[in-house]
């Protein structure tokens, strides 16, 4: 029973007697007995630039005089001479499988085992995590930073506003939005071999800013008439609301969804200014309008329109019948005789005259903000 592995020799036996010797050649090799391999995993999922563990044969049978591999390992893998598998891969490799072979003089024997090389997970970056756009208004195209393995592609979820697109081989997001949307979050995802990576997206899209300008900035109203409706015109996004500061005359109203302004003023007011205020998702627009609020112009009369007085004697008081609006001043052309007064708050004449004067007409004008009338 040979013990151990020897090389093919020639060995010569010699046969010896009293009458001589005689020999014979034999040649005798021993090999040793034929391998018996394996690893202790038969798969390997590795990540490129990341070292894999030392991982060595389990040899039993012979010793292994030498080991090979087919097809080659991945970049920057090996196989030693005592058949330990290590190193760090250096590109991404589909999965494949390997045989390893351990040869010695009494044979071979394989072993297989499937390696794939996985990239590196990839890392994404996009330089804001915010976007607030206007619709029809072409966005700056936002790009992403990749960092760790080359993405193989990008996905968004959920749908991005209409008229956006992501693209999935650049990560890259661009377009014209043609929708309002509200504020919502969108997750973009960069996918390798390696695995993925996120990131997170607020994006709002808002009307173009409303504009608007009425038909003229001052109105001349008198109390008690209702007035013509004034209508906006607006251009630029649709408005959402309108607002008016100060409050409008008593008996106006602005419409807050049309922007008109209506009705019948019920109070006499003085000039002020009023700013309109038009508002959607993308801002605000103002028109100022000037409005007066007039009295209606007053309307008097007399009891009489012929005075026959006495010098020295006091006349009787004539006082004015008004109607229309409150009269705010009277005043008389020419100056009444001598001694005679009116008085402007009320109207009334009354005094003494004292000097004879021949028959003059006189005429009393009432007068408000609405306007004047006059008796002669």
């Amino acid at each position: 029973t040979p013990s151990a592995v020897t090389p093919s020799a020639v060995y010569t036996i010699t046969a010896t007697n009293t009458g001589g010797t005689d020999t014979a050649s034999i040649t005798i090799v021993v090999n040793d007995v034929a391998p018996n391999i394996s690893y202790s995993t038969s798969s390997f999922t590795l990540t490129k630039g990341t070292a894999m563990g030392i991982t060595p044969p389990i040899s039993v049978g012979g010793t292994v005089v030498t080991w090979s591999v087919s097809p080659s390992l991945p970049a920057g893998l090996s196989l030693s001479s005592s058949g330990v598998l290590s190193g760090t891969p250096t590109a991404v490799t589909p999965s494949a499988v390997y045989t390893i072979t351990g040869t010695n003089t009494g044979g071979t024997d394989t072993a297989s085992v499937t390696i794939i090389v996985d990239d590196v997970a990839p890392s994404i970056s996009y330089g804001t995590t915010s976007l607030t756009l206007e619709k029809g208004t072409a966005m700056t195209t936002e790009t992403v930073t990749s960092t760790g393995g080359t993405v193989v592609s990008y996905s968004v979820s959920p749908s991005l506003p209409t008229g956006l697109t992501l693209d999935t081989t650049t990560g890259s997001i661009s377009g014209t939005p043609t929708d309002i949307t509200s504020s919502a979050s969108y997750t973009i995802t960069a996918t390798n071999t390696g695995g993925t990576d996120t990131a997170t997206m607020t994006i709002i899209v808002n009307d173009v800013a409303p504009s608007i300008t009425y038909g003229t900035t001052s109105l001349t109203l008198e109390k008690g008439t209702a007035m013509t409706t004034e209508t906006v015109t607006s251009t630029g996004g649709a408005v959402v609301s309108y607002a008016v500061s100060p409050s409008l005359p008593a008996g106006l109203a602005l419409d807050t969804t049309t922007g008109s302004i209506s009705g019948t003023p019920t109070d006499i007011t003085s000039s002020a200014s009023y700013t309109i205020t038009a508002t959607n998702t993308g801002g605000t627009d103002t028109a100022t309008m000037t409005i007066t609020v007039n009295d209606v112009a007053p309307s008097i009369t007399y009891g009489t329109t012929s005075l026959t007085l006495e010098k020295g004697t006091i006349m009787g008081v004539q006082s004015p019948t008004s109607s229309g609006g409150t009269v705010v001043s009277y005043s008389v052309s020419p100056t009444l005789p001598a001694g005679l007064a009116l008085d402007t708050a009320t109207g009334e004449i009354s005094g003494t005259p004292t000097t004879i004067t021949s028959s003059a007409s006189y005429v009393i004008t009432a007068t408000n903000t609405g306007g004047t009338d006059t008796v002669a």
